[in-house]
């Protein structure tokens, strides 16, 4: 039988006899340096402690030993013991004083004392390089004096090193001890037995299935040849059965590969043709560039169809003719010959038939059809083409046509996918139709707004001076300026002047709103005090308050801030917000609030009132609109005081808010700059 080499013997084979060493020596280290470690991490604290305990005595020494001494002043005595405390060899540095004045201070030379900062710590200090610890020197109740004793710890690292230096020797000689052990043991029953059976099962896995097995050995070894030696014999067999169907696999094979081959490019072309109109769908959902769309499109119809040129075609229903929109493969001089072609449906072109039939129509030849007028084309080299009607709901919109300089006619498929770029492209130019129709409606309706924003101005104003006059008229004959008025005439006239004054405010009302929408609000920009602001307006209302006997408070902390805006606009969103507080609540109170933080004017009203949903909330703040609730409906209104509110606040570049649950009142605020040098934008 041949041999076959089927591996390469390695040129270096790893022992398992050295792997069981290293596992061992591995697991033994470790265990020792654990050991090591924790023996010497519990000397280096017993140490720790030692010092501590020294140094805590050395303190203490000095508070039994000193007080008379620094009490009589006989430094003598306390350098004496100075010197007596430097007989411990850790002591580095000791240091006695008074306030700022050094009694005595003595320091061992050489030593380093970078890590004690100015003063003296009154509890232990521990460093990397030393310890400290200070205390006062009392006598007789009163402090004497300070004593600050630093020790090295010098003598702990030089320990520590000796202990280290001493369990890396041991660690070193057990290893190696276990080391040399094991190297024997296992290279004499293990390895070298192992060696010899490697060596037939790398001959057999060269093929050389007649190689020798010791199967001599009783131990595990020798089963597991056993086992290779039956194992042989099989692989043996199989080889013989192999070779008789190698022939019939190759054969498969090939064949298999050529089927998978052509799915393979039959699914790579739907990948791509997926993919194309995943991103022409994308590009038609998220934006109105009719442009970028529609060349997206007819460069993907080109490329998939194997195409050399294409044109997407817009129809113009005033003329009734095709006018390219986009090209893709054609030069400048042939786009214009086709602009001067005018093609129309029903003529002799691949498209005019196209849009006749409302169905694809292709030429395979052009130079089989001597009666296409387009001589152009057959210049320009090209000889087959595909055009497709660009249909919205039977409406036709334009058409796609692609060319190839290859004859021949273009397949089903190719035909099906272009119909659905087809659609796209018809989605792509009804969308930026109808964009453009909005942005005219839009602009109309802007001049519309205009318009009308000027004449409610125009008609608010001219309401006002004839109801100025009725009002003043009445003032004056209810003051009996005409003569005496009979008391039921009085009573009409009351009610006369309340409603007119009434029909005053909401012609204001409208005045504001149409002069902001017109534009013509401008803002008178002057210093003011916001507290005199609330001030004013409190007791404008102070009076309504009071006949619905609810608790009115104010709390002004802005300090008499000096501010910059329209006095009068501000006052007047402060009115509105305080008077429908007053309004709507029955019981209770309301309260006005202010502040500065950050530049800004910070006002709130809070009421008791019914409160406001969340569903009113976002919508009360716009034009007409009011808190949809019985009591809003008794209490009337217009529905504009909030809308006006919210334009002024932000022609001071500010915000208005409400904070409300159901049923636990409101809170509205507002937030606007100090001092507002330019008016913001109306919007």
């Amino acid at each position: 039988m041949q041999k076959v080499s089927l591996i390469k013997p390695t040129s270096k084979i790893s022992s398992i006899s050295h792997r069981f060493s290293y596992a061992l020596i591995g697991v033994i280290t470790l265990l020792l340096i654990v050991f090591a470690v924790v023996v010497i991490l519990f000397d280096i604290s017993k140490i720790e402690r030692e010092m501590e305990t020294r140094l805590g005595n050395a303190i203490e020494l000095a508070q039994n030993s000193l007080p008379t001494p620094l009490w009589n002043m006989d430094y003598v005595v306390v350098n004496d013991f100075v010197d007596a405390l430097f007989l411990d060899e850790s002591i580095i540095y000791t240091k006695i004083s008074w306030g700022d004045q050094v009694i005595t201070e003595k320091k061992r030379p050489g030593a380093q004392l970078q890590e004690i900062q100015s003063g003296m710590p009154q509890v232990l200090f521990k460093g990397s390089e030393i310890i400290a610890k200070s205390s006062d020197i009392h006598f007789k109740g009163s402090i004497v004096s300070k004593i600050l004793i630093v020790m090295s710890r010098e003598s702990v690292r030089k320990k520590s090193l000796f202990q280290i230096y001493s369990g890396i020797a041991l660690t070193a000689l057990i290893v190696a001890a276990i080391w040399l052990t094991s190297i024997f043991t296992t290279r004499r029953y293990i390895s070298h037995p192992l060696m010899k059976l490697q060596e037939s099962a790398a001959l057999i896995a060269q093929g050389d299935l007649d190689a020798f097995v010791d199967t001599s050995g009783r131990d595990e070894i020798g089963v597991l040849a056993d086992h290779l030696d039956i194992m042989r014999g099989s692989i043996k067999q199989l080889f013989a059965e192999l070779s008789e169907s190698k022939q019939e696999l190759e054969g498969y094979s090939r064949t298999l590969e050529h089927k998978v081959e052509i799915r393979t490019q039959a699914l790579v072309q739907s990948v791509e043709e997926l993919k194309a109109l995943g991103e022409i769908s994308r590009a038609v959902g998220s934006t109105l560039d009719s442009e970028a769309v529609l060349t997206s499109i007819v460069g993907h119809a080109v490329q998939l169809s194997k195409a050399d040129a294409g044109t997407i075609y817009e129809f113009d229903e005033v003329e009734q003719v095709f006018v390219p929109r986009i090209n893709y493969g054609v030069s400048t001089e042939f786009i214009e010959t086709m602009r001067e072609s005018r093609f129309r449906v029903g003529d002799k072109t691949v498209l005019g038939q196209a849009a006749l039939k409302q169905a694809p129509d292709q030429i395979s030849d052009i130079v089989n059809a001597p009666d296409y007028a387009r001589s152009y084309l057959r210049k320009a080299g090209f000889r087959s083409l595909l055009a497709l009607p660009l249909l919205r709901k039977d409406r036709l919109i334009g058409g796609l046509v692609v060319r190839r300089r290859a004859a021949g006619e273009f397949s089903a498929p190719v035909v099906d996918l272009l119909q659905a770029f087809a659609a796209q492209s018809s989605l792509a130019i009804h969308n930026a139709r109808l964009f453009n129709e909005i942005e005219e409606k839009g602009r109309e309706l802007e001049i519309v707004n205009k318009h009308k924003s000027e004449f409610l101005a125009n008609m608010s104003h001219e309401l006002r001076t004839p109801l100025n006059a009725i009002l003043g008229y009445t003032e004056l004959i209810v003051d009996n300026i005409y003569g005496d008025v009979p008391e039921k005439i009085r009573e009409v006239l009351g009610r006369l002047e309340k409603n007119g004054r009434h029909l005053l405010g909401l012609i204001n009302d409208v005045l504001d709103l149409s002069k902001i929408e017109a534009g013509r609000l401008t803002l008178s920009l002057n210093e003011y005090s916001m507290g005199e602001v609330i001030e004013t307006v409190f007791n404008s209302v102070e009076a309504l308050a009071a006949e619905k006997k609810l608790d009115l408070k104010i709390r002004d902390h802005t300090n008499h801030a000096i501010g910059k805006g329209d006095e009068q606009r501000i006052a007047q969103v402060l009115l509105n917000l305080l008077g429908n507080a007053i309004k709507f609540t029955e019981k209770g109170g309301v309260r006005v609030e202010s502040a500065v933080s950050n530049e800004s004017f910070l006002v709130s009203v809070s009421d008791t009132g019914p409160g406001l949903s969340e569903t009113d909330q976002k919508r009360i703040f716009e034009e007409f609109q009011q808190a949809d609730g019985s009591s809003t409906r008794k209490k009337g209104g217009t529905g504009l005081g909030l809308s006006i509110a919210k334009k002024i606040v932000e022609m001071h570049r500010g915000c208005i808010w409400v904070e409300s649950t159901l049923g636990k009142g409101a809170t509205f605020k507002f937030k606007i700059p100090v001092r507002v040098e330019s008016q913001g934008k109306q919007i």
